[in-house]
């Protein structure tokens, strides 16, 4: 059972040559159930000359207390080629992580998708949006 449609982009995002990636998407925590297990997923195509994404890294933070630069030390890996699930609406996904909605917990989560180390061509990659959902 998902919370509706993922957080989508104004338009959907086409990576067309790019060096650097960074997606990233939020949720704000009020609206979350609280004491709950949650995804994110990365719902997307990948055209058929796609190049340089093979895996990306992936975290999962709580803005308001997790820094940028400590989690990228904590990023997990995610294979785009890989390891992706085909849905039912024709799209793929992959789990970008998770996290427990603490009672307490305040202001948005985010959840980001980057290569920023290795500086090789980056294409082919069709972004609709990030979903969060129960785990």
């Amino acid at each position: 059972m998902g919370l509706g449609p993922p957080i989508r982009f104004s338009k959907v995002a086409y990576l067309h040559s790019v060096r650097l990636l960074d997606i990233r998407g939020r949720i704000e925590t009020n609206i979350l159930s609280p004491k709950t297990d949650y995804a994110a997923y990365l719902v997307f195509k990948l055209v058929r000359t796609s190049c340089g994404l093979e895996y990306a890294n992936s975290i999962i933070r709580f803005v308001n207390y997790e820094s940028d630069t400590e989690t990228e030390k904590q990023a997990n890996t995610v294979k785009l080629a890989t390891s992706p699930k085909l849905r039912g609406d024709g799209w793929m996904e992959v789990e970008l992580g998770y996290f427990n909605s603490k009672e307490d917990s305040d202001g948005p989560v985010e959840a980001r998708l980057m290569e920023i180390k290795r500086l090789d061509d980056k294409s082919g990659l069709i972004v609709e949006g990030i979903e969060f959902r129960p785990k």
